[in-house]
């Protein structure tokens, strides 16, 4: 997956900034990438959470609204 100034080897695992980049900036296609990777990786959901609580407040962080409530 691409990310802003990034370089995320995803077999390695994915950072917090690598998943909070890849919901506020990314297309389709790298969102599914994402789901694929949380579905074979389930411990990622925890990470999820604790990007999306941060912007669960706002209306207008509908993509974060999107993804917290998929990892709950």
């Amino acid at each position: 997956m691409k990310h802003r100034h990034i370089n995320v080897d995803i077999n390695k695992g994915l950072p917090l900034e690598a998943i909070d980049d890849i919901i506020s900036r990314g297309d389709m296609p790298e969102w599914l990438e994402l789901k694929d990777y949380v579905l074979r990786h389930s411990e990622i959901l925890d990470d999820i959470i604790k990007i999306c609580r941060h912007y669960i407040t706002d209306p207008y962080e509908q993509k974060y609204h999107f993804w917290y409530n998929l990892a709950l």
